[in-house]
């Protein structure tokens, strides 16, 4: 390594110089390694309790949205399948429906 460290860099931190770049490798898939050894980053996702909790609302809504839709399948299919005349699932009351009034004069 060099050494050189630009001014605001944290302590510890140097520059990599020319001569440095014979410790870099990339293997077929495209991954980084120093000296042989394969880079990681890591960093952890921290969340605040205000996150946490709108994570968790949104969580609820998601799975209540999910069982909404399948409950509004199976009901939009019973009524297709009861139309049709099949009667696996339980199919509303017929419904009279009252003749329009007739338009003749009085």
């Amino acid at each position: 390594m060099s050494g050189n460290r630009p001014a605001g860099w944290p302590p510890g931190v140097t520059q990599i110089s020319v001569e440095d770049l014979e410790h870099l490798g990339i293997d077929s898939r495209n991954q980084l390694f120093w000296d042989g050894k394969r880079v990681e980053v890591r960093q952890a996702v921290v969340l605040t309790g205000l996150q946490k909790l709108l994570a968790f609302i949104i969580a609820i809504c998601a799975v209540l949205g999910g069982v909404g839709g399948f409950v509004t399948g199976v009901n939009n299919g019973s009524v297709f399948l009861c139309a049709r005349g099949h009667h696996w699932l339980s199919c509303p009351d017929q419904l009279e429906v009252p003749a329009p009034p007739s338009s003749a004069p009085k």
